[in-house]
């Protein structure tokens, strides 16, 4: 399975923190909303499954899988298996909690954009304190 790990730009962001030196296609968003809705629509390769990480500052043990998104009054949701995503997350030690409340903000924007390119994607908050996901 082709898949794509988003995450924000910035060296001390636990998002970017979380996917560099992965052995896989990355892509790191610009931390507005027009630069990441370009960095988006410049995505040219198929993926068969995007996983975007944005940090959540309420979030400190736990991660929150995010299964929709709310933009211009339009609300989508995600055609991810989330249900295979938690039990892998829980089968590695990583406490984790699904969410269908969209949030706010630049998450929000660059989940909305990602799922209308890739129905197939997921958003999945983590603390900013980086609780490693293992590799």
């Amino acid at each position: 399975m082709n898949t794509l790990y988003v995450a924000f730009k910035g060296k001390n962001n636990a998002s970017n923190q979380i996917i560099t030196g992965l052995p896989c296609d990355t892509l790191f968003l610009t931390n507005s909303f027009c630069g990441l809705e370009r960095d988006i629509a410049a995505i040219h390769e198929h993926y068969d499954a995007v996983l975007m990480f944005g940090v959540a500052p309420e979030l400190t043990d736990i991660v929150r899988i995010e299964t929709s998104a709310l933009y211009n009054s339009e609300h989508i949701t995600t055609d991810f298996e989330i249900g295979s995503l938690t039990r892998e997350l829980k089968q590695c030690g990583v406490p984790c909690f699904v969410s269908d409340k969209p949030t706010s903000y630049l998450c929000n924007a660059a989940y909305y954009h990602m799922l209308k390119r890739i129905p197939s994607t997921v958003f999945i908050h983590i603390s900013p304190s980086n609780m490693r996901i293992a590799r």
